[in-house]
């Protein structure tokens, strides 16, 4: 199996803790398959060295990017992804953000397509409470729907769910 790259931006420290766990799953299918990376710490272009990449993009206030991700996105259109397959996981308030929860894994999923990327990790919109999101695409989030702030109770187990269909959909079955 070849290694996968999963970079992430966090604020309040919820994405990296959610990235530790992601890690964490992934390491009982194989110890050390999962590579984390701040995006605040690294060159963009690092993303270039996987076929397998895990991007963890919380939403910001009404639709928006993290700080990191919002200033690292222009940098996106420099980027070669053909081929690679991507997998998208982001944080949100789906209570008090009901109209934008999850917009950022749709602005980043779109730009990585753009740059040649296939998505995986689609993840079903059923037990969520919202009413708008660029991050749904034909009835499903674009990636990994997670709400610390209302359901976190629900996120260790959404994870552990999340990293199975990630290894089928990744052809890391042994």
């Amino acid at each position: 199996m070849s290694g996968i790259g999963l970079f992430f931006g966090s604020d309040t420290g919820n994405t990296a803790r959610a990235a530790e766990l992601i890690q964490k799953e992934f390491d009982q299918v194989q110890p050390g398959l999962v590579t984390v990376t701040d995006i605040a710490r690294c060159n963009l272009r690092e993303l270039e060295a996987y076929d397998k990449l895990i991007l963890g993009v919380p939403t910001w206030n009404i639709g928006e990017l993290q700080s990191d991700w919002d200033t690292l996105f222009p940098q996106m259109d420099t980027l070669n992804l053909s081929g690679k397959q991507v997998a998208l996981f982001g944080l949100g308030d789906e209570g008090g953000y009901p109209d934008t929860y999850q917009d950022a894994i749709g602005i980043v999923g779109a730009k990585a397509r753009e740059r040649g990327a296939h998505l995986v990790g689609y993840w079903p919109t059923t037990g969520y409470d919202f009413l708008e999101s660029r991050g749904v695409e034909d009835g499903k989030f674009m990636g990994l729907a997670l709400d610390n702030d209302n359901a976190p109770e629900l996120t260790p187990e959404r994870i552990k769910a999340w990293v199975q269909q990630l290894v089928r959909e990744f052809g890391l079955e042994t």
